[in-house]
């Protein structure tokens, strides 16, 4: 019974894992369209936690691709000279 529950524990980890992976390296669009469409369950239609998932990922809209900080320039680096 062990060996079946931690085969269990180790499956569920491993699609939770896969599932953030993927929200993660999705676009904003795909994010959102995902949202709307957990959105038409009767279950998860009132859930606080998926209309707040929603407005921070439309708050994160606003930083092209999301790659970097919003406002923030990233300076290039000084160069350091070669040593003779």
């Amino acid at each position: 019974m062990s060996m079946l529950l931690q085969q269990f524990v180790v499956g569920v980890l491993v699609i939770a894992c896969a599932l953030f992976a993927a929200w993660r390296l999705s676009s904003a669009r795909l994010r959102l369209r995902a949202l709307e469409a957990l959105g038409t369950l009767p279950v998860l239609r009132s859930a606080a936690w998926l209309a707040a998932l929603r407005g921070r990922t439309l708050a994160g809209l606003g930083g092209a691709c999301g790659g970097c900080a919003q406002g923030t320039a990233s300076a290039p680096k000084a160069s350091h000279p070669r040593h003779r």
